[in-house]
């Protein structure tokens, strides 16, 4: 018997990936059509009343605002990313590490949860003048709001796959004088796993908009400067134009979470966990 394996087949791979695409474009087709298809009705609608561009324009009017060069969408976009990008990873990483103190023993849990839940009821966006003030304009304030914003449910969700691990592994290890870390590394976080990836994927979406309510108060460029100077002139299709890049900012990276759950984690979608 041979004990060599054979090479995968590169022409194999590339037809199961695009088996795969194929197969989520026809998942997702009919939302697709539904969304395609109300732009053209809102095109119609908008030219047959002969709405006022400045109250409602139409989709071709905010595409034309896309290409305009003077709204600098290059780097107005590239401000929000960076933001973005910022909240959701500092986010991920306090929520994953305050949920791991907060279920690291009772008295953490009775001390650390009333304060994230009086944190979390706080308004955010009346604390933004103040990190204006502490920070300054620039691209960390947006970062800081944008975590306020996206951290809790992140804590939330890490923190009850943390607590729902089996008891009866839990008992098993300990008979065999596991400690608290190990506990932690080797049974804990593997079934927290696709709690935090409902976690990661609320936080793509909280991120977004942490950092565009960032960009409302303490910011002189980003997608959400943008819109509020173009709200000041009535300039409403530019306005359009940038609710649509933010709406895509935050598709792709909901998308980035689900491409790496389904590789790190493929049994997670299996599991029924729910946010």
């Amino acid at each position: 018997m041979s004990i060599i394996k054979p090479l995968p087949d590169a022409g194999a791979a590339e037809a199961s990936l695009a088996q795969r695409f194929g197969t989520a474009f026809v998942y997702y087709l009919p939302s697709i059509l539904v969304i395609l298809g109300l732009l053209v009705l809102w095109q119609v609608v908008v030219m047959a009343l002969g709405v006022k561009e400045y109250i409602l324009p139409t989709p071709l009017a905010a595409l034309r605002a896309l290409a305009n060069p003077n709204y600098k969408w290059t780097a107005n976009l590239l401000a929000t990313l960076y933001a973005v990008l910022g909240a959701f990873a500092l986010s991920a990483v306090l929520g994953v590490l305050l949920a791991i103190v907060i279920v690291w023993n009772d008295l953490l849990l009775r001390t650390v949860m009333p304060v994230l839940i009086l944190f979390n009821t706080l308004p955010k966006i009346a604390l933004a003048p103040l990190f204006v003030v502490w920070m300054g304009y620039g691209i960390w304030p947006n970062i800081v709001i944008g975590t306020t914003i996206a951290f809790f449910p992140m804590v939330v969700n890490t923190a009850v796959g943390l607590a729902s691990a089996e008891p009866e592994m839990l008992d098993l290890v300990r008979t065999l004088k596991a400690g608290r870390w190990q506990v932690l590394k080797k049974i804990r976080i593997p079934n927290a796993v696709p709690y935090i990836f409902v976690g990661l994927k609320l936080n793509a979406t909280m991120s977004v908009i942490g950092a565009l309510v960032g960009e409302f108060v303490a910011s002189e460029k980003g997608l959400g400067s943008l819109i509020i100077t173009s709200g000041v002139t009535m300039e409403t299709a530019p306005i359009f134009a940038s609710l649509t890049l933010i709406s895509a900012l935050g598709l792709v990276l909901y998308g980035l979470v689900v491409a790496v759950e389904h590789i790190v984690a493929p049994w997670a979608n299996r599991e029924g966990t729910t946010n």
